[in-house]
């Protein structure tokens, strides 16, 4: 396939943090051509540049239903990072839609998933609950069948306030567990993970070489949306997830969304939570170096019906890098065709062992990989079966 050929991918948003990171993360990959675009055309511009020939800049705003059609022309896939797309309640997604293009959201737009003609819609639905339904599916990968599942996220960061929608969207959706209280003492002894109560054994699932820091945190257990589809998909018998939450101001700010957030229908409302959100982040990140680590197990059967756990680390240093890979290697999956049509979130949609790797590849002094064990058998290392992709 000549350059001239390649499918053209348009970024809404594209200077911007997790615009450019997906932007450099697909030119980097190849095999398609990159249609920057935003408001200023110096900005585009100057980005575009940087990015080499196949790429181009483009002056959008997502506000203005000609200018969307202007630049979605001649695009297989639209990606929005613009932060927009809550604001206009879906018309963004609607709009590329309506014109044959596939579209990749990195804001929950809070508009309908009823399907709507043959294009694929992929929405991100933040952090938390894009990598609860994307850890299962990497660790079943090659299993023959699934049956407990337990993870845990945990990450500090400036959250972009279209970012923070996507997460109080989840919120709104996600199933909140009893059981987990406010900050409490997190600290690891003999290898174990925090001292509390939960459904499952989490001195199984915190390994010494992925406790969440030694500091006054936050674990609450929750449900989200999407680990609930995979656990139905997977027909998992047990499903644990946590999140923790290194403090103060983004646990005490969930504590009150909690109790008194608005509805999915109160944009306002909701996008002033959001910014609320955005600096109670900053706050708690003053002064820190920035990660997410995800950490989980799944108990399942090979091939040949031998009972198995497998564990899973992720750990990465660039908050918005991981986003940006995300978004980058969904919009390759769905402009090569490889999502069905319809609306879907991102945790179902990226592929399970490919997503590992394109992290590590992209994200210098990322870690993402898996171990397994016979199941029963002590230890959440096994140096054979230990893989490092890349």
């Amino acid at each position: 396939m000549s350059i001239d050929t390649a499918p053209l991918i348009g970024i809404l948003g594209g200077y911007g943090s997790v615009g450019a990171a997906a932007a450099r993360f697909l030119a980097a990959q190849g095999g398609c051509r990159l249609r920057i675009g935003g408001r200023s055309a110096d900005r585009a511009w100057r980005f575009t540049r940087t990015l080499g020939d196949p790429a181009e800049a483009a002056v959008v705003d997502a506000r203005d239903s000609q200018s969307l059609m202007h630049f979605t022309r001649g695009c297989a896939t639209v990606l929005d990072c613009s932060g927009t797309a809550f604001s206009l309640r879906g018309r963004v997604r609607a709009a590329v839609l309506a014109a044959g293009v596939h579209y990749v959201g990195m804001t929950d737009d809070g508009g309908s998933r009823t399907p709507a003609g043959p294009c694929s819609a992929v929405l991100f639905t933040g952090l938390s609950g894009t990598l609860a339904g994307w850890v299962p599916r990497w660790l079943a990968d090659g299993l023959d069948s699934a049956t407990r599942f337990s993870g845990w996220w945990g990450g500090l960061g400036a959250i972009p306030p279209h970012t923070a929608v996507s997460c109080l969207l989840g919120k709104c959706r996600a199933v909140e567990l009893p059981g987990d209280g406010h900050a409490q003492d997190c600290g690891t002894q003999d290898g174990e993970g925090p001292r509390q109560e939960a459904e499952l054994p989490l001195s199984q699932a915190f390994a010494p070489a992925a406790a969440p820091p030694a500091h006054a945190v936050a674990v609450r257990r929750t449900l989200p949306e999407e680990l609930r589809q995979q656990a139905y998909r997977l027909r998992l018998e047990e499903t644990s997830w946590h999140e923790v939450l290194k403090g103060p101001g983004v646990p005490a700010f969930l504590d009150r969304f909690a109790l008194r957030g608005p509805t999915t229908g109160d944009g306002g409302a909701l996008m002033a939570a959001a910014r609320e959100l955005t600096r109670a982040s900053l706050r708690d990140a003053a002064g820190s170096s920035p990660y997410q680590v995800l950490y989980g197990t799944l108990e399942g059967l090979s091939p040949d019906g031998t009972p198995v756990r497998r564990s899973a680390l992720l750990h990465c240093t660039d908050v918005t890098g991981l986003v940006g890979v995300m978004a980058s290697i969904t919009a390759h999956e769905v402009t090569r065709g490889r999502a069905p049509s319809g609306v879907h979130v991102m945790a179902a949609t990226l592929p399970p062992r490919d997503t590992a790797d394109w992290i590590v590849r992209h994200l210098p002094q990322a870690t993402a990989r898996t171990t397994e064990v016979p199941a029963g058998e002590p230890g959440t290392t096994a140096p054979p079966a230990a893989r490092r992709p890349g």
